[in-house]
């Protein structure tokens, strides 16, 4: 099993996505909850029961093996074999990591050579959908996700690309309360630009944004402000923004602002250890709102090698031990309306500029090629 640490050199990495097909979309007005899940059908649910049990389960132990394709590096994955092998000691999980758009393109390039050997892919929205819009995603429906007796908090298999949105972030700025007083707290995304305060802090590189040029959540931010809020904000505050020369950060940051080596940072990953009270940070949503991405998604790979495993192994992600286990170890919100989220990770509790689906997916693909080709953040 692969699970050792990884490390990704983001310096000048710029992904351009090359989606296929999809036609612009004018982006949806604000939304501050996730729409409501369909109605299950207590029929199709037994159905996928009695052959889960009569034929997939079995199958999945003769195979005995699942290959995981992952960007998860090493405690969330070894929690998450360690918890599967609980359920079922008979698959061997091997996990092979790496950046998410690696992956993709590594199962890309295996499916063309006829040497497919991913079963399960999971990292991000971005990458994770781009996998399905080739075609490389299974569309299978966990049972789980047709059980009648669980409550979601959002339609857990996206309609259009038929992956499990298992979990979700929310994503603000992040303030190192000791060298920010809350009376310079701003409210709104234009105090960034406009307030001497933080114009200020940006020039010298105290405040930090997770480069837009990359797939990940800066470019949710931008995709936000440009277009679901044009006419407030839209590419005058991208422009500003840009202007003034942010200090730029890869996938994750890992603890600057908490460490106060940085005063703030937009759109950083909040950690589970930010909610326990020991360090100097908070989150806050900026106007018109935060934004909020599913991730990770889960996907089994057509044609997988281990397909009845790579099966039971997504079934497994949406249960209510996993979700348990995320929620206290890394502070992520489950599509489980069962389990109880972190406040500051809930995204029934912030305000958000738009829904992260699959919709709003296909037209951040949209503005990352945007931000790329205007090298606004090419300094």
């Amino acid at each position: 099993m692969t699970s050792g640490r990884w490390a990704v050199a983001v310096a000048g990495l710029l992904v351009s996505v090359v989606v296929v097909g999809l036609a612009p979309e004018r982006p949806r007005a604000q939304q501050s909850r996730p729409a409501a899940a369909a109605a299950p059908d207590p029929a199709k649910f037994q159905a996928a029961m009695a052959e889960w049990k009569g034929k997939i389960v079995p199958a999945a132990k003769k195979e005995g093996e699942v290959i995981w394709y992952s960007c998860a590096q090493a405690i969330e994955a070894e929690g998450t074999i360690r918890l599967f092998n609980k359920v079922y000691p008979d698959i061997q999980v091997s996990q092979v990591l790496g950046p998410g758009y690696q992956m993709v393109e590594k199962i890309s390039t295996e499916a063309a050579a006829g040497r497919l050997q991913a079963d399960v892919y999971q990292c991000g929205g971005q990458s994770g959908r781009t996998v399905s819009w080739r075609g490389l995603a299974d569309e299978f429906t966990p049972p789980t996700a047709l059980d009648p007796s669980v409550k979601w908090r959002w339609p857990v298999m996206n309609a259009e690309t038929k992956l499990a949105g298992v979990f979700a972030s929310v994503s603000g700025l992040n303030i190192n309360t000791k060298l920010v007083p809350p009376e310079k707290y701003p409210k709104s995304y234009w105090d960034l630009v406009r307030d001497p305060y933080w114009v200020d802090l940006i020039k010298r590189k105290r405040v930090a944004f997770t480069d837009p040029r990359i797939a990940n959540i800066g470019v949710y931010h931008t995709y936000g402000l440009k277009e679901v809020n044009a006419k407030d904000f839209g590419e005058p505050w991208v422009r500003e923004f840009a202007g003034l020369k942010p200090k730029l950060l890869g996938f994750n940051e890992s603890g600057e602002v908490a460490r106060g080596e940085l005063h703030a940072m937009l759109g950083g990953p909040w950690r589970v250890e930010y909610n326990l009270g020991t360090v100097p940070i908070t989150k806050i949503c900026l106007e018109p709102g935060c934004v909020s991405t599913q991730s990770p998604l889960f996907a089994v790979v057509k044609g997988a090698p281990h397909p009845n495993a790579a099966k039971v192994f997504v079934d497994f992600t949406l249960s209510k031990d996993y979700a348990e286990w995320r929620v206290q170890s890394f502070g992520n919100t489950p599509a489980r309306a069962d389990v109880t989220p972190r406040p500051l990770d809930d995204p029934g509790k912030h305000k958000l500029q738009f829904q992260g689906d699959d919709r709003a997916e296909r037209q951040i693909t949209e503005v990352l090629k945007w931000v790329i080709a205007s090298k606004l953040f090419d300094y």
